[in-house]
């Protein structure tokens, strides 16, 4: 999968910009501030999903200009070119819509069979000091570039839980209405979690050393469901589920939450030899091993779904020592992917002098 054509419209710092690469390798180089990330987060919305920052549209939204939008036409080997497009609806700014080669869709999931997306950021250098929410959402993405119904699970559980934690604090006495959510509840909770345990299994089967030069992360799903998935039929999973939320009623109304759930599930990674935790590695171990989980997925994608997802990098030397930067941009070049990434410095991707597309940022313009 490649991106023939990028263009942006009223997006953050970017007024207009028109991106034809001509490598699928793409390097921004640019000052801090001039409007890299802006651009791998305009590619990550093309996703399904909230994209790389989860902004709103108001955030997103050029300063004085219309309506932000973000288009790309992608080639996918033999088969015809696909454009893709999202943006703010020009009837409804707060709303963001999709379209599939011009035709308005209603569901994103629609897309994950044309594109996927997964990124590191500097952010995500904190995953493991953090709350469990920014793990699972990095595992979703993971699990999303492989089964497009996921997105649709996930955001119907959403709308469950919130729909129940609401009726708890206004309307407990509801127990018809709160059995239905419930319901709904554990059926996508077991979806999501069943999905979620494949993904894992799938990456966990490669040999405990490869040739990335990465250290080999093994994932671990930390999560009350798939500990009972593993010797339980889905039915009985669900009713356990059941019978769990309705026993939490009263504590839940009365901390507005929902405590069962897929939404409490943990995503851990541990070095394949060592067994060390990233928890317990320093800064460096951590970002060696979420990148080598980031190639596994890709080569993974790639094997499974006939394409690789695009890969978003940003700033992804941070971190790590000069060993490990030239075997990362050695393995993006030896390996069939699309991907973008961002520095300040064009010189510490010297490796790829031959092999990328360099692009120099300044300000919104290129």
């Amino acid at each position: 999968m490649r991106i023939d054509r990028l263009v942006l419209t009223d997006f953050r710092n970017y007024g207009r910009l028109v991106l034809a690469p001509e490598n699928r390798l793409v390097v921004l180089t640019g000052e801090n501030g001039a409007g890299k990330t802006n651009l791998l987060e305009a590619l990550s919305l093309l996703a399904p999903g909230r994209g790389l920052r989860a902004a709103s549209n108001a955030q997103i939204q050029r300063d004085d200009g219309g309506p932000w939008g973000v288009m790309a036409r992608l080639s996918q080997g033999a088969d015809q070119p696909v454009e893709l497009a999202t943006g703010a609806d020009p009837a409804n700014p707060s709303r963001r819509i999709f379209r599939l080669d011009g035709d308005l869709i209603r569901h994103q999931g629609r897309i994950a069979p044309y594109f996927s997306a997964i990124w590191l950021t500097p952010q995500m250098d904190r995953l493991f000091s953090e709350a469990a929410s920014g793990r699972r959402r990095f595992l979703d993405r993971l699990v999303l570039a492989l089964d497009p119904n996921h997105a649709r699970e996930s955001a119907a559980q959403e709308r469950a839980l919130t729909q129940r934690n609401r009726l708890l604090a206004t309307q407990p006495d509801q127990t018809i209405w709160l059995d239905g959510l419930e319901d709904s509840i554990a059926r996508h909770a077991v979806a999501l979690t069943a999905s979620r345990m494949a993904l894992v299994d799938a990456m966990n089967r490669g040999p405990a050393r490869d040739d990335t030069s990465f250290p080999v992360a093994r994932l671990r799903l930390v999560c009350d469901i798939s500990e009972n998935l593993v010797d339980q039929p889905a039915v009985a999973v669900e009713d356990r589920l059941r019978h769990a939320l309705r026993a939490a009623r009263r504590e839940d109304a009365m901390r507005g939450i929902t405590s069962f759930g897929a939404h409490k599930a943990d995503l851990l990674l541990e070095d394949a030899v060592t067994g060390r935790p990233a928890s317990c590695s320093s800064s460096g171990q951590q970002k060696a091993m979420l990148v080598h989980v980031v190639l596994n997925h890709a080569l993974l994608t790639s094997g499974k779904a006939g394409r690789a997802p695009l890969v978003l990098l940003d700033e992804p030397l941070n971190h790590l020592d000069a060993a490990r930067r030239d075997a990362l941009l050695a393995c993006l070049r030896e390996r069939d992917m699309s991907v973008f990434m961002t520095g300040t410095d064009r010189e510490a991707f010297h490796i790829l002098r031959d092999d990328a597309d360099f692009r120099e940022i300044t300000l919104g313009r290129m």
